[in-house]
């Protein structure tokens, strides 16, 4: 009998020792109290003198500019189908934008619905300053403006003025009927103010969290943008991003998971830097912190810069036809294969399957059905396969029993082989089939997440496809579970396992040990564990990702059950080897190659042999 690997104590104390070496080095570099309070000094120090260059900076626009009659200094609302925006007379700021048509998760209120408001008390601030030439810094977001609203057609403008005395500084928002507000700064006189040559552009803003799966709502809410005269986007995943540019960007967006708020400059933004961070982990108001600064460069020592603000919803299919800047992009479906499977498949067979009207729940049932049917031939292939290789199992077991010693590796090698070549067996034709399906499995990760048409859609217990469902609530204190269990994904693991059982999946880690292959045992006990990591990941997961598989695991175990017992039986299996084993052989160069390559490192191991025998 082959000896199973027996747990290697040894790596287990490496790993002891080096958790302790970790943490001798952290307590030998933690700061002292001395050092703490020292550097909480510090920060104070630093807030005071903040808070001094803000009041001068104040002062300084008091002094230049001409008081605005409280009267004048209103907000402005305006609206269209898509949008309601607010505008702040101080700084002629976008302070509050609701998109209409969708709705905010709110654990606070009945039915979870809040209206969606991207901009809100203020949470997004824009920003220019720079330097007068008194020397202090001015801040136009510290200013008051004057509004003017005038409609034009099917358009709202809405004008901001701040005057000083022989300047002035427009600001100048157009809304039409889409989502985006054309946005135009302008300047007079400003060289009456400033010698500088640029402006710095500041633009800070607060993300709501809008949806259920807070954590991810913040895996996939980051900063993205693209360069000027490239239509591909640049991001950086998994957590905060941080990045710094020179070359010329057309546009910044700040993504959330559902939701978009996008700064394009015509002319492109120049020394830019952004990112953002995550919010605190019990924050339930915000998901995250962006923030971006550039510059803008003075001609004729005016500002006169175009941009665009986009309040977008993430539909691929609406933002193709949106503009021509890539918004749809945004929508992380995966690179590669993996976008073009979701972009151009799923996503298609969704819209087509949900033009007949049923609920979404059934739309993916009925998906589920479709991908199924395309790869019915690869699953039968598997299942044929695997009944071929438990009826040469006695023989492979005979052969493992002959050659135990490790010297005889060789020798085993070539007899198994030989067993398989005369079966007309490929060893790897089962592994094929399954890697054929890594990308469908991997592409459905990044759809059902992204796909804006699920969002608050309930279904059956669940009330939100694009969220987990949490009808079995739990204690916070157990650990990776966030305080439920998912039913769709406790349903899921149920299936699999009867899939593993049914298909036989487990009976293939009782195959010989090979050499220089993984060892079976510990692939088995792999196979039990695989799915507790699947259940805590799909736990916090889309349910509609969860309903899928449930969905795609009970199908399975249907049509191997079909495939078992009208398609495939041991009668026939043994037919087809013994059949196989009767025909002349023709062996291919590269098995030939092979062959020899396995004869001459026989002949040169039993030559070491011979030679440690002398």
């Amino acid at each position: 009998m082959q000896q199973e690997k027996k747990f290697d104590f040894n790596q287990t104390i490496g790993f002891i020792l080096i958790a302790i070496l970790f943490g001798v080095f952290y307590f030998l570099n933690k700061p002292s109290e001395e050092q703490l309070e020292e550097q909480k000094k510090e920060l104070v120090q630093k807030q005071e003198q903040a808070k001094k260059q803000e009041q001068v900076s104040k002062t300084t626009s008091q002094n230049l500019f001409q008081q605005v009659d409280p009267t004048q200094a209103k907000d402005v609302e305006v609206s269209n189908d898509k949008l309601k925006v607010k505008f702040s007379p101080k700084g002629a700021q976008i302070s509050d934008v609701e998109v209409i048509g969708y709705d905010a998760y709110s654990e606070k209120q009945d039915g979870h619905k809040d209206p969606l408001h991207l901009v809100k008390d203020g949470s997004s601030k824009f920003n220019l300053s720079f330097k007068t030439k008194q020397g202090t810094v001015l801040n136009v977001s510290d200013l008051v403006f004057v509004p003017q609203v005038q409609k034009n057609a099917d358009n709202t403008i809405v004008t901001f003025t701040a005057n000083a005395q022989n300047s002035q500084i427009q600001y100048i928002y157009t809304l039409g009927k889409s989502y985006g507000i054309d946005f135009e700064i302008k300047t007079t006189g400003l060289s009456n103010i400033t010698s500088e040559s640029k402006v710095d552009l500041a633009w800070t803003m607060d993300g709501f969290s809008t949806e259920k799966g807070k954590d991810q709502e913040k895996y996939w809410s980051h900063t993205y943008f693209q360069f000027k005269g490239n239509k591909d986007i640049e991001y950086e995943l998994f957590g905060a991003d941080k990045w710094e540019e020179q070359e010329a960007i057309s546009w910044v967006a700040n993504k959330q998971q559902f939701f978009a708020t996008v700064l394009s400059n015509d002319e492109g933004f120049k020394s830019t830097d952004g990112g953002s961070v995550n919010s605190e982990k019990d924050d339930l108001t915000y998901s995250k912190h962006y923030h971006l600064n550039s510059k803008i460069d003075l001609k004729n020592s005016e500002i006169n810069s175009k941009f665009t603000w986009d309040f977008i919803p993430l539909d691929y299919k609406m933002l193709k036809d949106y503009n021509d800047k890539g918004f749809q992009n945004l929508i992380d479906f995966g690179w590669g294969l993996f976008g073009w499977l979701n972009k151009y498949f799923f996503l298609n067979v969704f819209k087509w399957l949900a033009s007949v009207g049923i609920e979404y729940g059934w739309v993916i049932f009925l998906m589920t059905i479709v991908v199924k049917l395309i790869l019915s031939p690869i699953m039968y292939k598997q299942n044929r396969q695997s009944a071929l290789m438990k009826v040469v199992r006695p023989e492979l077991n005979e052969i493992n029993e002959k050659y135990k010693d490790s010297k005889d590796a060789m020798k085993k090698q070539q007899e198994t082989m030989a067993i398989y070549r005369n079966a007309g067996i490929n060893p790897l034709a089962g592994c094929l089939p399954a890697l054929l399906q890594i990308p469908i499995f991997y592409a459905l990760f990044r759809f059902f997440p992204n796909l804006i048409d699920l969002r608050g859609v309930p279904f059956w217990f669940v009330d939100d496809l694009t969220a987990f469902d949490d009808i079995i609530s739990l204690p916070h204190w157990v650990p990776f579970l966030n305080g439920h269990l998912s039913v769709f994904a406790l349903l899921y693991i149920v299936a699999m396992m009867i899939y593993f059982k049914v298909s036989g999946s487990m009976d293939n880690f009782q195959m010989p040990q090979q050499e220089g292959m993984p060892n079976m045992q510990f692939m088995k006990y792999m196979m039990y564990i695989m799915p507790v990591f699947f259940f805590v990941f799909l736990n916090n997961y889309a349910s509609g990702l969860s309903w899928y598989y449930l969905v795609s695991n009970t199908i399975n175990i249907f049509i191997v059950l079909y495939i078992k017992k009208f398609m495939i039986n041991e009668e026939k299996i043994h037919q087809i080897i013994s059949d196989n084993k009767a025909k002349p052989k023709k062996q291919g160069k590269f098995a030939s190659r092979m062959q020899d390559m396995m004869r001459q490192a026989q002949e040169m191991q039993d030559q070491q042999q011979k030679n440690k025998k002398k």
